[in-house]
């Protein structure tokens, strides 16, 4: 089966880069270390989302996986006449959703998505909560889309999706309760939206519209299941050579796809190792794209801004897990 690898690049909050290689090693080995030490890592996100993140490699490559705890409302598992029964868990085991997690060069983190597990922006929540870091997270795109879209007097963004795939756990924000909402009105056919400026109105108010239209043309980039939508695009005129642009976020979104044997993937071991492997491979085979695309990170990781996590005796389980020193 295939899955999709979403490249990244770790940067500040408000969008500027780093000065400096993220500390991902320090992360990884923090992780680690709680991990050995019996503290427990879950956090609660303010939705209500439980994370849980652990190290499955350190170097060269450091990578983590980044489970959704789920204790309710679980799917079942149905015999061979569709028979439907519980999923066998034990007392106390909870449904685990996995995203694999890799920190490359340059800041860029690869993710290897399997379709339920978070999204790459849950990452920035899991070590803002338990480490203070709180990165930002920008789509690595080909060539120079970054360039045309900043160029870009947007008039029109449009995108669609089947409706069996509506659901606001994809977006954030405005976009997931208007995902949530189609979702209650139809099961059947293609949901697609269409924003634009329209032809009425003075020029001060079409601006305003555009600048609305760009940021939330901003907060869809910045999902992380952008590639479960059918059709995404953007309009307008470039304000440089004055020609009519359409850019398909779709196609220009530096997103990998790669097979992969469920057989291994259903299995909890393989499965870590196999992801490490796989997106090892995908740092090697991208390495030209990022060097020629993207500008170099030098110097050291600053390791003191990564605390080690503590166990917190009067934290809940399941809840948050750790308390940051």
């Amino acid at each position: 089966m295939k899955r999709s690898v979403q490249f990244w690049r770790i940067g500040q909050l408000n969008g500027d880069e780093l000065s400096a290689p993220f500390p991902a090693r320090r992360v990884a080995e923090v992780l680690r270390d709680a991990e050995n030490h019996g503290v427990d890592r879950h956090f609660r996100c303010a939705d209500g989302t439980v994370l849980l993140a652990q190290a499955a490699a350190v170097a060269p490559v450091p990578v983590l996986l980044l489970d959704r705890v789920r204790g309710g409302n679980l799917p079942s598992v149905g015999d061979s006449a569709g028979r439907r029964k519980p999923l066998p868990l034990d007392a106390g085991d909870r449904l685990l959703e996995t995203t694999y997690f890799a920190f490359l060069k340059r800041n860029v983190l690869a993710v290897l998505s399997s379709g339920n597990g978070p999204r790459a922006p849950r990452l920035g929540e899991y070590m803002g909560g338990m480490l203070g870091l709180e990165p930002g997270l920008v789509p690595v795109v080909r060539e120079d889309v970054e360039d045309i879209l900043d160029r870009l007097d947007v008039s029109r963004f449009e995108f669609s999706l089947p409706a069996g795939r509506l659901s606001g756990k994809f977006m954030e924000g405005e976009w997931a309760d208007v995902l949530d909402s189609a979702s209650r009105l139809m099961s059947e056919g293609t949901f697609r939206v269409s924003l634009s400026v329209g032809r009425s109105g003075n020029a001060q108010e079409k601006q305003r519209i555009r600048g609305r239209i760009q940021h939330l043309i901003e907060v869809f980039r910045r999902s992380g299941s952008i590639e479960q939508f059918d059709h995404v695009v953007a309009e307008g005129r470039d304000s440089v050579s004055g020609d009519r642009e359409v850019v398909d976020l779709l196609k220009e979104r530096f997103i990998s796809y790669v097979d992969v044997d469920a057989g291994i993937f259903n299995d909890p071991a393989r499965a870590a190792a196999e992801a490490v492997e796989i997106l090892r491979k995908q740092a090697r085979d991208h390495e030209d794209f990022f060097a020629r695309t993207l500008p170099e990170v030098t110097g050291t990781p600053d390791q003191s801004v990564v605390p080690a996590l503590a166990a917190d005796p009067l934290a809940e389980p399941s809840v948050t897990g750790g308390s940051v020193r």
